[in-house]
């Protein structure tokens, strides 16, 4: 059975059943012809038990236990059930507080908050605790807008490129789907919305690959920036012929600038100024790619 069939048959994506591959809930064998991984019913089961139990909201790692040690399966169950029931205690106290907020009938300036904070503080549970990482989701959206790392293996096609992101995801305990293969897939991390490219740099004479991924909100704008910043670097290398031009112009007139270029002289002279012209975009392309080559290895 392929990835599509099985995909049908457990109504999981293709790309979770890569991930859960990759975290080692299961190991399909490969067609030796054509290299394609081939599904057993004993591993669909597996497939249809790992749903289940992540549907319980069972960590990966507590799932591998279950298929390493089937015997472990009972006190693994109650150790979720604890967890379950602790978060239907936070949530059930939190619903209560709203119920009550909404009878009070109260304004944002009448409102008692000192009352009420004193209460949501002294009652157990993680419920309540959640502003307390505001700050590192800030700091994680700023850190994550974009981020960079070097696969173990090459990337040639769009098959490597999903192994390398899910190889990824499996090292930093990230969440992943991918929603678009390709060269430029894009990919879900952790509820981010990504978009990844490869890029080959030398380090001591030695190419290396690296994937360079960015949030899709911020791949917009820098696709703006990206857009403007080719405007501004052709009128740096083109200014000096804008300048003749207008000089030309303004000197002379239109009508006296036919009849100067319509002479010998004027056609000698044309020449010239678009030879020096055409050396001076020269230099200010290069000089430009220079002092942006500078500005990255400084």
């Amino acid at each position: 059975m392929n990835i599509k069939d099985v995909e049908k048959a457990t109504g999981i994506s293709k790309q979770n059943i890569r991930f859960y591959e990759k975290s080692g809930l299961l190991h399909p064998r490969r067609n030796e012809e054509n290299g394609y991984r081939e599904y057993t019913d004993e591993e669909i089961r597996i497939l249809k038990l790992v749903k289940m139990l992540r549907m319980l909201d069972m960590p990966i790692e507590q799932i591998k236990l279950v298929l390493v040690c089937p015997q472990q399966m009972p006190h693994l169950l109650a150790q979720q059930t604890r967890l379950l029931e602790e978060k239907l205690e936070s949530t059930k106290y939190a619903i209560t507080l709203c119920e009550n907020l909404r009878k009070a009938d109260c304004t944002p300036e009448t409102l008692d908050v000192d009352s009420y904070l004193e209460q949501m503080e002294q009652h157990p549970g993680s419920f309540f605790g959640g502003w307390v990482s505001d700050y590192k989701s800030v700091k994680q959206y700023q850190h994550e807008m974009t981020f960079t790392f070097t696969p173990d293996d090459a990337i040639t096609d769009r098959y490597s490129f999903a192994n390398a992101l899910y190889d990824y995801a499996q090292k930093n305990g990230r969440e992943i789907t991918i929603t678009k293969e390709g060269l430029y897939p894009e990919f879900v991390m952790d509820g981010v919305e990504y978009v990844a490219q490869r890029n080959t740099t030398a380090i001591r004479g030695f190419p290396v690959t690296t994937v360079q991924c960015t949030r899709k909100d911020s791949a917009q704008d820098e696709d703006y920036r990206h857009g403007r910043k080719k405007w501004l670097r052709l009128l740096r290398v083109c200014w000096p012929a804008i300048l003749e031009l207008a000089f030309i112009l303004v000197t002379r007139g239109s009508q006296s600038l036919m009849e100067l270029f319509s002479s010998k002289e004027g056609i000698l002279m044309l020449a010239a100024l678009t030879v020096v012209c055409v050396a001076m975009c020269i230099r200010n392309y290069y000089l430009f790619w220079n002092l942006k080559e500078s500005s990255r290895r400084g």
